[in-house]
């Protein structure tokens, strides 16, 4: 901080921000943003101005409720297999142990681990330096004979358990022929 100048008041000129023109910190890659912290004020007001677009789809990406994610799945042709998914680890390292307890603990039967499917006795230990991808199956349901309220409560699970994350995976034959490793 730089000691204040001695005048009352000075009319006609912009605000502006005084460093001292040394290095405050030990990253090279500081800079006027980064050490007046204004970077976090512009990085936040960014993301809220903006609209952010699917990188897949190019669609833009926004939030909905529980009723249209059920209204979406609802209007799904007849006779297709899905399967909501509640993902707890993307790209994550370590054996989850503790996490495959928790999820056995509440009653759930199976888990998508690294894209294959288990019963949750018998998931494979998991190597610790490896980065694992790890959904529980919250439901497995057939389009045309779904009960709302039943889906309904199935998203509602999946987005408290995975943090406001839902994925409706479409199964082909993933639902009788799971790994059994």
């Amino acid at each position: 901080m730089m000691d204040k100048p001695k005048v009352e008041s000075i009319e006609g000129l912009s605000p502006s921000i005084s460093i001292e023109q040394k290095t405050t910190s030990r990253n090279p890659r500081s800079t006027v943003g980064t050490v007046t912290e204004i970077y976090d004020y512009l990085r936040v007001l960014y993301a809220r101005v903006g609209t952010p677009y699917s990188p897949v789809t190019g669609l833009p990406i926004e939030a909905q409720t529980v009723s249209n994610m059920v209204d979406r799945i609802m209007k799904l042709e007849d006779g297709q297999k899905i399967i909501l998914l509640a993902p707890i680890a993307k790209e994550k390292k370590g054996e989850f142990q503790t996490e495959f307890q928790k999820i056995r603990k509440d009653g759930f039967q199976r888990v998508k681990v690294d894209g294959n499917f288990y019963t949750i006795d018998k998931v494979p230990k998991l190597e610790k330096n490896f980065k694992h991808d790890i959904d529980i199956v919250i439901d497995r349901l057939i389009s045309g004979s779904i009960d709302p309220v039943r889906l309904a409560d199935s998203i509602e699970t999946a987005l408290q358990y995975s943090g406001s994350l839902l994925i409706v995976e479409f199964a082909d034959n993933q639902i009788t022929n799971e790994k059994k490793n």
